[in-house]
């Protein structure tokens, strides 16, 4: 019965439900503990709820009659003993989780206060107030923790909220504390104390069961008495936060972390913390002090805390002795930790952010980016800047995404400050539900990928040179720089160890994944998620000219969505695999391909009757791993419009779930008439119509790129004949010169004006204008919509004279150039369509360009764009003329 373990105890509890309600329970509520992480405990959490509201069988009803929500309920009253005790102390609270809109407002900071502030006008004394501070932190825990427990929110949305309630509770509390102190004796209105907090709290990372890591600040020449005042709410605020009172206490306080630790005083004027940290702070207090952040206080002693806290840290050089130090203590804490220590431990939580905060230590002098306090904004800038490879940090930032969130489902069971993985294997089955896992052994491995990869990426980062033995570490240091983006990769793997066995006596599959490594680290991600893909890269089968569609059209019609959106993401995958080892066929062309067999699919399996019609990049098959797939939907007659509109709307939700399951399926239909505001589906006869009465010259020259996707031929003449049924006369050659410059100053920086390889001076757009505003202006000539590929059109123009052969040649190369430097650059993993500023990346991206470094691609890519644009504006003069 639904995983419990104990059938007759829970039909029994089930049988005091139906007396205490008075009806019998629904299958639903039944069927609702199935996947449970303790349905045993859960249903008497269930019980014990009921019993505490005011109309049992009311709420047992509703619980019913939301499916989702009410699962959702039954798993937080399985998953946390804390949240179920406050859930029966304030039934009320129920309502949070049965309302569908009071779940999803993410909580920051004000609105905390601005509840705090309401609940708290109403407080009758000290310790009512403390008492409703205790029941905030309550009402927003629980719509945190469902959203988590729900993957609603991701997780680093999860630590941001519960850092942002800590926060406002602690600015509520201050101001409480000063109060009552006020009410006692003779105060200044506003309170001098700034309150500082470190660690995870000052990097927006709060855990749910955390200590927060305070130092308090005061202002400078404080009078004596006010100073003592001072120290004393220092203490009562550490009382009003720690105190279990009968909703438990808010956040236990650790105070270590202040200028000369335990032995210093509680209080220090801002100037002597100042001095401390000029004169006396240890390395790893400089360390400390970089995810350090003020709470609460003066807004003076807020800006001097956060520039000492830059100029401390951010250093021109970091010292060897410093860092010596530093990797001494990291080795004597991990010394102390066990096997089963998420956060200490070989490969765990600490690891990442030492290693994060080094680096920030070593490269964050004049770099604001890497000035940041959050771990995974940190990972995310370091490799923007260069310093981390691409796949080196996705990997830190997903093997510390998963840790702590491990750690937060141990830590939800009986709000513990623990980072162990609890040793039942009772307890042990139910962590491995909590995080989606069938059972604990799936989760185990999982868990010993990451800290595996962790610890490979963090000795081989901090250059702690490893024992080669085994097939892995002779991988390793075959693959040099590019062992720890590979070990990443591999560990993931069921039966790593045979991978690496054929990765080391098999110099061909070494070398296909050093070049995946070094020329599309942005596919290592899809290839670790994929044993199958895997296997076709070792073996070499991915070279292999193969149909690259067929894995998507002989797919059933009704095959699960899962299904068909591996497919289309394995083909994908494959294509671009396949084009980085060898880049001998037209990647533009095969990646429409496959996303022509996802539609038909869909198309298929919907029965859809209307024309789709391709534009756009996708029209003419130019189409790039980052490309929408631009649409439009015509149907023959008006009485088919109707449903003809239901199917495309069916179509677009369709692709939305592909999407959300993994596949690359963005679609966009604002090039159809009357943009987002219109009908998704038009008649042939008002298409027509809206040529007629007002289309206007961008939306014909974008019509220009159409080509038949499913459906009639008559579809696509309607279409073609409203792109070039129009002569290109000089005023309409204006406007679209016009839209032309507004597309290269609204969507274009200044910045990037010459490193867009797309919009930018002497990019693509300019080769597509120049081309597609003569076949505008001389549409017979030219057979004006009869071809779609580029370098068929470029041809053509030559063909008829409208360019000479050595212009077409020179277009061909550079549109050959920068169709593939786009393609690298996304395969690099770099923002889409820019040409790198960071020399580091501009090097790698060379690399993969065959070029021998970065001056020489710059020089290159000077080169081109300048011929490219001059040869643009002179085809402009020729078509005024």
């Amino acid at each position: 019965m639904s995983g419990f373990r104990d059938p007759e105890a829970a039909e029994r509890t089930f049988e005091r439900l139906e007396a205490l309600t008075g009806d019998s329970v629904p299958g639903f509520v039944r069927e609702a503990f199935r996947g449970n992480p303790d349905p045993d405990l859960a249903l008497t959490n269930l019980e014990r709820w009921l019993l505490s509201t005011a109309s049992p069988g009311l709420y047992l009803q509703q619980v019913a009659g939301l499916p989702s929500l009410g699962r959702l309920l039954i798993t937080i009253l399985g998953a946390s003993q804390p949240l179920a005790d406050s859930l029966i102390q304030n039934p009320e609270l129920g309502s949070l989780i049965l309302e569908p809109g009071e779940l999803r407002p993410v909580p920051d900071r004000a609105r905390i206060v601005a509840d705090g502030e309401r609940l708290l006008a109403a407080s009758t004394s000290y310790s009512h107030t403390l008492d409703r501070l205790r029941f905030l932190r309550q009402r927003w825990n629980l719509p945190i923790v469902i959203n988590d427990l729900s993957s609603a929110w991701d997780q680093e949305t999860v630590w941001r909220a519960l850092s942002d309630v800590a926060d406002g509770l602690i600015e509520l509390a201050r101001n409480a504390v000063w109060q009552e102190q006020r009410r006692q004796r003779e105060l200044p209105e506003e309170c001098p104390v700034l309150v500082v907090a470190f660690g995870k709290l000052a990097g927006h990372e709060l855990n749910y069961s955390s200590d927060i890591d305070l130092v308090y600040a005061g202002e400078d020449g404080l009078a004596e008495r006010l100073e003592r005042d001072c120290g004393r709410l220092c203490e009562a605020l550490g009382r009003a936060l720690s105190d279990r009172m009968g909703r438990g206490f808010l956040y236990r306080v650790d105070l270590r972390l202040r200028p000369y630790g335990g032995t210093g005083p509680i209080l220090s004027s801002m100037r002597a913390i100042e001095a401390y940290y000029n004169l006396y702070a240890e390395p790893w207090e400089v360390q400390a002090l970089l995810r350090s952040r003020a709470v609460a206080g003066p807004p003076e002693l807020v800006r001097r805390w956060e520039e000492m806290r830059i100029r401390t840290c951010f250093r021109p050089k970091l010292s060897e002795m410093a860092l010596e130090h530093m990797l001494a203590m990291r080795a004597r804490i991990e010394e102390g930790a066990g096997e089963e220590d998420l956060k200490r431990g070989v490969g765990g939580i600490r690891d990442v952010e030492f290693l994060t905060q080094v680096y920030q230590l070593l490269h964050g002098h004049d770099r604001p980016e890497l000035q940041v306090r959050p771990t995974c904004d940190a990972l995310r800038a370091l490799d923007g800047c260069g310093f981390i490879e691409h796949p080196v940090a996705q990997a830190l930032i997903e093997g510390y995404t998963f840790l702590r969130k491990l750690e937060h489902r141990a830590q939800l069971v009986g709000d513990r400050q623990t980072h162990a993985i609890p040793a039942a294997p009772e307890a042990r089955e139910a962590l491995a539900r909590s995080m989606g896992k069938g059972t604990w052994s799936e989760l185990a491995t999982l868990l010993d990928a990451h800290r595996r990869t962790i610890q490979t990426l963090y000795r081989s980062s901090l250059h702690l040179e490893p024992s080669v033995d085994g097939d892995r570490d002779r991988v390793a240091a075959a693959l040099g720089p590019h062992a720890p983006a590979a070990l990443q990769w591999f560990d993931l793997l069921p039966e790593h160890d045979a991978f690496y066995r054929g990765l080391f006596d098999n110099e061909g599959s070494l070398s296909r994944v050093r070049k995946i490594l070094v020329d599309a680290p942005r596919l290592v991600s899809a290839f670790k998620e994929s044993v199958t893909l895997t296997e076709l890269l070792l073996s070499g089968e991915i070279e292999e000219p193969n149909d690259d569609t067929a894995r998507i059209t002989r797919l059933a019609p009704d095959a699960p969505l899962a299904a068909v959106a591996t497919a289309h993401s394995s083909a994908v995958t494959i294509i671009l695999a396949r084009w980085t080892l060898a880049p001998n066929f037209d990647l533009g062309e095969r990646l429409s391909m496959a996303m022509d067999a996802l539609l038909s699919h869909c198309l298929q399996r919907l029965y859809v009757g209307f024309d789709v019609i391709a534009t756009g990049s996708y029209g003419t098959r130019d189409f790039g791993p980052t490309s929408d797939a631009d649409l439009i939907f015509l149907t023959s007659r008006k009485e088919l419009q109707a449903d003809a509109e239901q199917q495309a709307q069916h179509l677009l939700s369709l692709l939305g779930q592909l999407k959300r399951l993994g596949a690359p399926a963005e679609v966009d239909l604002r090039l159809r008439p009357e943009g987002g505001k219109g009908l998704l589906v038009r008649t042939y006869d008002g298409f027509k119509a809206y040529d007629f009465d007002g289309m206007e010259m961008w939306e014909r020259f974008a019509l220009g790129h159409a080509r038949l996707v499913r459906g009639a031929e008559e579809g696509l003449d309607v279409v073609l004949h409203s792109a070039y049924g129009l002569p290109l006369t000089p005023e309409r050659l204006k406007e679209l010169v016009r839209m032309k410059r507004r597309v290269e100053t609204e969507r274009v920086s200044p910045q990037h004006v010459h490193r867009d390889v797309k919009l930018g001076a002497g990019g693509l757009n300019d080769i597509e204008w120049l081309v597609h505003l003569h076949e505008m202006r001389y549409p017979t000539a030219v057979e004006a919509g009869s071809r779609t590929l580029m370098p068929e059109r470029i041809r053509q123009l030559a063909r008829v004279g409208l360019i000479n052969a050595i212009e077409a040649e020179v277009l061909l190369q550079a549109h050959r150039y920068l169709t593939d430097l786009r393609a690298r650059i996304y395969l690099q993993g770099l923002p889409k369509d820019l040409l790198p500023e960071n020399p580091d990346k501009l090097n790698r991206l060379a690399t993969a360009c065959e070029l021998p470094g970065a001056n020489e691609l710059l020089a290159r890519h000077l080169e081109v764009t300048e011929t490219v644009r001059k040869m643009y504006l002179d085809g402009l003069e020729r078509l005024r003329a």
